[in-house]
């Protein structure tokens, strides 16, 4: 606009000199002028290229401000997002570690559950040992009484006879041998 209005003063100015009649210094004033003008030309459109260019760059400046504003309210959503995922976070930690305590008690429990289990366990090896052991002389005596009802059936005396000889032996040795023990035991318990 500023552009336009020099040009607008340089034509009413050459318009007054062709047209009206003034003075030879009036003449010499307004030529001066018009040529000043002339001269002020290049700087009114550098001038005015400025400014186009200072406009355009409000205009970025504005569209700048306004993208620093939207950034700035997303980078406020996820600040929020940030701080509710870190507020879960610290929920879920705690829980996490609550269930780390339970963990650790129930696999102490386990190790109390598995040292009985253990005791509990040899006990019935220790009483399975014993009831074989009982059983021994159940099955021995069985084995004996059948093979005594053998021999009784089959009607071999001799070999009966030699049976309840050879067992009968046995049997004093075995006693002799309890006796032993039991002298020893309550020698000890004395």
């Amino acid at each position: 606009m500023l552009r336009f209005m020099w040009l607008i003063k340089i034509k009413s100015m050459q318009y007054r000199i062709q047209h009206e009649s003034i003075t030879l210094n009036e003449e010499k004033q307004i030529i001066r002028e018009i040529k000043q003008l002339q001269g002020t030309r290049d700087k009114v459109i550098a001038n005015a290229a400025m400014r186009a260019e200072v406009q355009k760059f409000v205009g970025e400046k504005d569209a700048i401000q306004d993208k620093v504003k939207s950034i700035s309210v997303d980078l406020d959503e996820v600040r929020k997002d940030h701080q509710a995922i870190k507020a879960k976070f610290k929920t879920l930690e705690t829980e996490k570690e609550a269930i780390n305590n339970v963990i650790a008690s129930l696999e102490e429990e386990l190790c109390v559950v598995i040292e009985k289990k253990d005791k509990v366990y040899h006990k019935i090896r220790e009483l399975r040992n014993k009831r074989e052991e009982e059983n021994t002389c159940f099955y021995q005596s069985r084995s004996l009484l059948n093979d005594a009802r053998r021999l009784a059936a089959s009607k071999d005396v001799n070999a009966l006879i030699e049976l309840s000889t050879s067992e009968g032996k046995e049997l004093i040795q075995v006693g002799i041998e309890a006796g032993a023990r039991l002298f020893i035991m309550e020698e000890i318990l004395r």
